[in-house]
């Protein structure tokens, strides 16, 4: 078989490369040619002509057959966005802001996260929203309306020190002006999980009839059972302190009972058909603070152990507020056949924080990952 044949050939390649020798530059020059016509046989199979190449332009397009996806990148060249359409080449907006200037809106958001339990609505943090939409988001916007309705469903893909800024926020920045010292109290990351029960409660009256419900509390909440329970159920909702780690970001975890549910031990889980996470907990999208780019942060690593839709946050969630999020949340889940559906979960987010009544700062500080 083919298979078989690539799989020796690069274990010969490797066994060459890992013994010196006068002639193992000629060996090598051998088993790659050998290897190369393997893989011009595997090519001509149906379904594998792009096999071990870059993906097409054409394929990657698809993504956007249910909306723009909008890659916005920042260098020292410039600050730009490309709007991938399904029907159309991409499209450039050039963006009037810096890199510099991203990154200090970086480092001033991050600040801002930090200066109490939970972020507090400022003058500072309306600062920032109304530069993002000014200098990034507006531009943007202006071009989708040429060729989307509104309201329609879009992919924001940010890339560098964009990835740690809220530009799906920036567009509400006239609600924070009516917002007066309306601020979070109990965030997640620091004390007792008071509300975790009665969020867990809502949300298994709301799937009742749905779907089977696991509910794992105190001791039955250690590594090992949580791991179990992730590798049989198709959705899953964690409810407990997130614990990012800036400097290690494969040690940012999740507090279980027996220890820390770290990134290194999630994607090594081997899940049957994950499809949901949501993920109650502080800062799930925080990654590594030098390399913004890697992604490396606790809904990054559900994804990649296999969930193709997460609910993540930004920044401290509190805790007073999650029921509330969560109960209309999972009514919003449902669709019109009545069966809990996970390509609703942007759409169910999007509603939830428009009905929910909430300090500014946790309406928007829950964003959607993935399908």
């Amino acid at each position: 078989m083919l298979a078989d044949e690539f799989t020796q050939q690069t274990l010969l390649i490797r066994t060459a490369l890992d013994s010196p020798g006068p002639d193992q530059h000629d060996r090598v020059c051998c088993l790659n040619v050998e290897l190369q016509a393997v893989v011009t046989k595997i090519r001509e199979l149906p379904g594998l002509s792009r096999f071990l190449l870059p993906p097409a332009f054409s394929d990657l397009q698809q993504v956007a057959r249910e909306g723009p996806v909008i890659i916005v990148n920042a260098s020292k060249y410039g600050c730009d966005a490309l709007v991938v359409l399904a029907d159309q080449d991409p499209v450039h907006i050039p963006l009037s802001i810096t890199k510099e200037a991203v990154r200090e809106l970086s480092s001033e958001l991050g600040t801002l996260t930090k200066l109490a339990k939970s972020m507090v609505v400022t003058k500072e943090f309306a600062i920032i929203l109304r530069k993002l939409w000014d200098e990034v988001v507006s531009p943007i916007v202006n071009f989708l309306q040429t060729v989307h309705p509104f309201q329609s469903r879009i992919w924001w893909c940010p890339t560098a020190e964009f990835s740690l800024l809220p530009l799906h926020a920036a567009d509400v920045i006239s609600r924070i002006q009516h917002q007066k010292g309306n601020t979070s109290s109990t965030a997640k990351g620091e004390n007792e999980l008071v509300s975790v029960g009665a969020e867990l409660a809502t949300i298994e009256q709301r799937v009742d009839g749905l779907a089977t419900f696991t509910r794992m509390e105190g001791q039955e909440s250690c590594i090992a059972r949580v791991t179990e329970q992730l590798r049989k159920n198709e959705w899953v909702h964690l409810a407990c302190h997130g614990i990012p780690n800036r400097t290690q970001p494969f040690e940012s975890a999740f507090a279980l009972h027996d220890g820390h549910f770290t990134i290194e031990r999630i994607i090594r889980c081997e899940l049957e058909n994950a499809q949901f996470a949501y993920l109650s907990a502080c800062h799930t999208t925080v990654g590594d603070e030098d390399s913004p780019d890697e992604v490396v942060h606790l809904a990054s690593a559900m994804q990649f152990a296999g969930f193709r839709s997460v609910i993540g946050t930004m920044w401290a969630v509190d805790d007073a507020q999650t029921n509330k999020i969560t109960s209309v949340f999972y009514d919003n889940m449902v669709d019109e056949c009545g069966r809990l559906d996970y390509t609703r979960a942007a759409v169910a987010l999007n509603r939830t924080m428009k009905l929910v009544d909430i300090p500014f700062d946790q309406r928007i500080l829950y964003i959607h990952l993935g399908a």
